[in-house]
């Protein structure tokens, strides 16, 4: 499942079981607002109803510590890009706990299937529809130059990796994704460099962060880690190992 995928179904778990929070508090009550059973005693007008947050929502810096690692990972992201910035980022919409929601005994929810326009009428397009890409577009393979909110945000992100490696260098790859993945870097995120040279690994941090282009590229070295960040050409997608930094192979 892709990243993308697994933060869409959080979400749509995390709406599935406030649903059945409000439909459980509306059965306990009459349509008059009184307990079922109850007669009043005389009528009176209708008070207004005011909302209140159910104590099981999370927000802000709580989801740093949500039990899911998506969850986490963006939060994480949001709050520094936000740091460096106030209000580039969206937060993101308050979660119930992961342990509140049942999951389904049948697995995902099927997809709904949306019914195709007949043969013989024509799909309009969006009017700012970006043509497709000709024959002759080209994937750019070479580092970009990070911008000031990216360079801001990227030593955030280098202080947490070098703290988590504060305890001395790993010993092999598997210490090195253990202790990214403690920090709350997805593993599915962490991507190896081919070599045989020193253990290195890049951050692919594109799709997780607010910051489009940003990537780590980690280290390991006789006491802990070098950190270095680089800007990744999004259009195309090239594949994180594939980019060339300057000066380096």
């Amino acid at each position: 499942m892709t990243t993308s995928q697994r933060l869409l179904r959080t979400l749509a778990l995390s709406a599935a079981a406030l649903g059945a929070l409000s439909l459980t508090a509306c059965g306990a009550q009459t349509a008059g607002g009184k307990p079922a059973g109850a007669e009043p005693a005389m009528a009176k007008p209708a008070a207004a109803v005011t909302a209140t947050p159910s104590p099981r929502m999370i927000s802000g810096k709580d989801l740093e510590r949500h039990p899911d690692p998506i969850v986490r990972a963006q939060a994480i992201a949001v709050r520094i890009t936000n740091t460096c910035a106030p209000g580039t980022a969206r937060e993101l919409p308050p979660l119930p706990e992961v342990s509140d929601l049942a999951e389904p005994a049948t697995g995902t929810p099927p997809v709904p299937v949306v019914p195709s326009p007949p043969a013989d009428v024509p799909v309009e397009l969006p009017s700012d529809l970006p043509p497709p890409p000709g024959p002759e577009a080209t994937v750019s393979y070479d580092e970009l130059p990070l911008n000031g909110v990216d360079r801001c945000a990227a030593d955030a992100h280098a202080d947490r990796v070098r703290a988590a490696f504060a305890a001395g260098a790993p010993a092999d790859e598997a210490a090195l994704r253990k202790a990214l993945a403690g920090a709350d870097y997805l593993p599915e995120s962490v991507h190896r460099m081919p070599g045989d040279g020193a253990l290195r690994v890049r951050i692919d941090l594109r799709d997780l962060s607010p910051n489009d282009n940003l990537a780590l590229e980690v280290t390991a070295t006789a006491t802990g880690v070098r950190v270095d960040a680089f800007g990744a050409p999004l259009p195309g997608d090239p594949d994180i190992t594939e980019i060339r930094r300057a000066g380096r192979s």
